[in-house]
């Protein structure tokens, strides 16, 4: 019965603090996602761009799933719908980190509470993208991957197939992280080959290391090994037809130096990522390491990813704080006195729990109030008065007007032809070699040779933030007239007759 309680108590405060804690603002992707949604309904995947007065530029639609599934609720629900859904995709991440806790850690206070904290460091990921998806999928691959690892059951095989299917379709481009989370476990098995073939009770170090390693079941690790080949081939399953190659492509590409997500991580902004890492590393020393190679190679992989590029972040703190409770529940089990059952006991209390929820719910909604009166597309982040006014007095159907990468998405969506948005790898060389110049490259550097580069690309406007560096350089040339501006933005004409 207490157990019923507590369980039901966490439920109630997950969808309470998702509710409230998700932000209203839109991002900058959510704009494109709608857009090509839309396309897609109507027309379905052509693999070309229809949004950039830039012709002949090739498209893979790399999440073209999660496109028509977001301009759906947009179609029925507009941007409240779009909002509501932010929410429900966000509580079901958390239910299914709640639920994998439950049966990886059984200990239900650990768990629930846990899952609780994990609402807190994710809150600011939760956006209308792809990845929220994405990244629930590849919870449940680690769930899966472990049950069949330590099972041997053949249904696992069909649950991570659904899941590399689903992956290619909703966000090909992470595609390959579906592989990266096996690695582990047959970097696991290479080392208790070795370890049967060579003697290394002489060496301390090699004898701490291959201790960690127990009997491995070859049946369920063949198992395993076919699992992972026959994913190989399951990419052929997405129309995209990138999940294959992207990744090598993007590495390559200008993005890497310039979008703050394709970054290496800055540690000392991420203290919650130093703060895993050493939380990590303190319990499994005092669990006196006992640990599984396979997690330890986890936790190192997905750590390396997250410092090449902040856009991993998502993920290690998902998986790696899967990991520390599992070193938690080991050390927990390990402690001969039950002082801490009897805290959790009380902790369980229902009195205790029901102050508990009131205290959640009392901030949820004070968050929740505060979010309120954010606007979905606030002004000071996307051209809204700029956007109506191109669009009553201009020929916006058929402007050529250079923009900036961070609202390209919005003028699309309201069908503005534009120059460049927050798909960058639409304009690179890298995916697009018929391009005579890279146009990602070109936007980065037009403050040095705006003038060549406007001509070269037959520019009529420049729609610019209100002080930036661009703009505080047009307001000095002659050659360009303010036709609009507002607290936020500056629209300029181009007054210079090509001919």
């Amino acid at each position: 019965m207490l157990k019923k309680k507590f369980r039901l108590f966490i439920i109630l405060s997950i969808i309470c603090l998702c509710f409230c804690i998700t932000v209203r603002t839109f991002e900058n992707d959510t704009f494109y996602i709608i857009k090509l949604g839309d396309y897609i309904y109507h027309n379905g995947i052509d693999m070309l761009d229809h949004y950039s007065f830039i012709s002949n530029l090739s498209y893979t639609y790399p999440h073209w799933l999660y496109d028509l599934l977001l301009y759906l609720i947009y179609t029925t629900f507009g941007y409240f719908g779009i909002y509501i859904s932010n929410i429900i995709f966000f509580i079901i991440l958390i239910f299914s980190f709640y639920y994998i806790c439950l049966k990886m850690v059984k200990n239900e206070f650990i768990s629930g509470f846990t899952s609780l904290i994990l609402i807190l460091i994710l809150s600011s990921f939760v956006s209308a993208r792809a990845q929220i998806i994405s990244i629930t999928l590849f919870l449940w691959e680690f769930y899966f991957i472990n049950k069949l690892n330590n099972t041997g059951k053949k249904r696992y095989m069909f649950y991570l197939f659904i899941i590399c299917v689903l992956l290619a379709n909703v966000h090909a481009t992470i595609w390959p992280m579906y592989f990266i989370l096996f690695l582990p476990y047959l970097f696991e098995y290479v080392l208790f080959y070795i370890k049967n073939k060579v003697n290394f009770s002489k060496d301390k170090i090699c004898k701490c290391i291959f201790s960690r390693i127990d009997i491995i079941n070859n049946k369920n690790f063949k198992i395993l090994i076919i699992t992972f080949i026959i994913s190989l081939f399951l990419g052929i399953f997405s129309p995209s037809k990138i999940c294959y190659t992207y990744v090598f492509k993007i590495m390559g590409g200008s993005s890497q130096l310039y979008i703050d997500e394709h970054l290496p991580l800055v540690i000392y902004k991420e203290p919650g990522f130093c703060l895993f890492f050493l939380l990590f590393v303190f319990i499994m020393i005092i669990s006196k390491l006992k640990i599984d190679i396979s997690d330890l190679c986890m936790i190192l992989g997905i750590s390396f990813m997250a410092i090449s590029s902040s856009r991993h972040l998502i993920f290690f703190y998902t998986i790696a704080l899967l990991l520390i409770l599992k070193l938690c529940n080991i050390f927990i089990d390990s402690i001969e006195d039950k002082s801490f059952d009897i805290l959790i006991r009380y902790i369980c209390n229902k009195y205790v729990y029901v102050m508990l929820l009131l205290f959640i719910s009392i901030c949820s909604i004070y968050k929740f109030v505060d979010n309120k009166n954010e606007s979905f597309v606030p002004s000071d982040e996307y051209p809204v008065g700029a956007v109506k006014y191109i669009k009553n007095n201009l020929d916006y159907k058929n402007i050529k007007m250079f923009n900036d990468y961070n609202y390209g998405s919005y003028l699309l969506f309201n069908d503005i032809p534009v120059f460049i948005d927050s798909r960058s790898d639409l304009y690179m060389k890298k995916f697009n070699p018929n391009l005579k110049y890279d146009i990602f490259n070109d936007y980065i550097n037009i403050v040095y040779n705006y003038e060549d580069k406007f001509r070269y690309y037959g520019i009529e406007y420049v729609l610019e933030y209100k002080n930036s560096d661009l703009s505080l350089i047009l307001y000095k040339d002659n050659n360009y007239k303010v036709i609009y501006k507002d607290d936020y933005f500056t629209l300029f004409e181009r007054c210079i007759n090509e001919a």
